[in-house]
């Protein structure tokens, strides 16, 4: 196709010709064989008749925690017979990444059916999804009058939150899955925890005798075992962090990671997990299994971004809670409870019998403020803050998460006080 340069020149020509016409002045009309001569010029020696050029990128990881280095390898390949001289790659990168090795923009040369390989070192940039592309190949006549352009569209890099290996809360929700788990079942079945005993019958397995009893009671006694069954869990994130300015990216941060936890430490344990982000920008990740549903999850969250949500937190985690969660389940909500309104939404599920859990970031007091006014809205905000939590208390379990308290000292407290429902 034609350049803009091409037709800027072709432009002029004919303006050049139109007016030597019409004032019928030759010396001006001739003054158009220049231009064709430079047209003349690039069809013979300019581009071949037959361009054809194969271009790839591939981004090395394309899902990563943020802690390694990205690399994207670029392939240029001439697929014809003839030598291209002016080729043109250019890989179009979001402002937010910085390269540390090589260039997104080369001029090169091909030589008949020859590949180029190139490489571009990239600086992890911080969580989110970020678009690589689109790749661009252009080759143009030494004129720059023609030009073929090959462009692959662009693919998504995602930095994902990076989950913390925790050991977590003991929850124990009403609603029991059939499938074997690390949940007590508060019945007899396969399990760790010694539940009862009874009389041997023929059959059982000799290891969960208990010698001891069968010599005290003179005829063989076994262990009974609780059984451990696995529940449906749904996480909510809560990322309306706009009533505390001041230090809303850390405490935002820490609700995200904290999420990412609970949800890879929950799927090990075979639970069915679901995600609700609640907040300027919302997802939800309905509740499934696995190693794959982490990953979805793992990328929901790498969207989460900070801001007041347009609909109530408690209208939506009570609606999609219903909507996704089986009866008497369990509900995680991960909220530093800056907006007291999240109250009535929990009050309705625990009135339902969900089994709930707060899990409360606690914001860092600022070091320094700006004015008296600045300090008192920052104190009622936390009364406000401490209100909520203790209401909160009164209907589910409420576990407050101090900065510099780590999360799994956190979940172990948890399991001490027992997770139960208070209605």
């Amino acid at each position: 196709m034609f350049t803009r340069k091409a037709s800027l020149y072709f432009v002029l020509a004919a303006l050049v010709l139109i007016l030597g016409l019409l004032f019928q002045d030759w010396q001006l009309a001739s003054m158009v064989l220049p231009i064709a001569s430079l047209f003349f010029l690039s069809n013979i020696g300019g581009l071949p008749e037959k361009v054809e050029l194969g271009i790839s990128h591939q981004i090395i990881p394309s899902d990563s925690f943020g802690d390694e280095d990205i690399s994207v390898k670029i392939r240029v390949s001439n697929r014809t017979s003839d030598h291209l001289g002016n080729v043109e790659v250019n890989e179009h990168l979001p402002s937010e990444i910085k390269v540390e090795f090589g260039a997104r923009r080369i001029l090169t040369q091909l030589g008949p059916r020859e590949n180029v390989e190139l490489a571009l070192k990239l600086q992890s940039p911080p969580r989110g999804h970020y678009w690589i592309g689109p790749l661009v190949a252009r080759v143009q006549d030494p004129f720059g009058f023609y030009l073929v352009e090959n462009v692959i569209m662009p693919e998504i890099l995602s930095i994902m939150p990076k989950p913390e290996r925790i050991k977590g809360a003991e929850l124990r929700p009403r609603h029991l899955g059939p499938w074997p788990g690390t949940i007590p079942a508060r019945t007899l079945g396969p399990g760790t925890e010694f539940y009862s005993m009874r009389d041997y019958v023929a059959g059982d397995d000799p290891k969960r005798i208990n010698w001891k009893s069968s010599a005290r009671h003179g005829r063989l006694i076994v262990n009974e075992m609780e059984a451990e069954r696995v529940t449906d869990v749904m996480i909510v994130l809560d990322t309306d962090v706009s009533y505390y300015e001041t230090a809303e990216a850390e405490l935002f941060e820490r609700e995200v990671r904290a999420a990412a936890s609970m949800a890879s430490f929950l799927l090990r344990q075979g639970n069915r997990v679901g995600m609700i982000l609640q907040g300027e920008k919302r997802g939800v990740v309905s509740p499934a299994f696995g190693k794959k549903h982490e990953r979805n999850i793992l990328f929901l969250l790498a969207a989460a971004k900070p801001g007041r949500a347009s609909l109530s937190t408690s209208y939506v985690i009570t609606l999609l809670t219903r909507l996704m969660l089986p009866a008497n389940a369990q509900l995680v909500v991960i909220s530093p409870l800056l907006d007291s309104t999240i109250l009535n939404g929990i009050r309705e599920l625990a009135a339902a019998r969900y089994s709930i859990l707060v899990l409360s970031p606690t914001p860092r007091a600022p070091t320094i403020f700006e004015s008296e006014v600045e300090e008192i809205a920052y104190r009622m905000l936390m009364l406000e803050r401490s209100n909520t939590s203790l209401a909160l208390e009164k209907i589910c379990t409420v576990a407050p998460w101090s900065a510099d308290v780590p999360l799994s000292t956190v979940l172990r407290g948890i399991r001490r006080r027992r997770l139960v429902i208070r209605v």
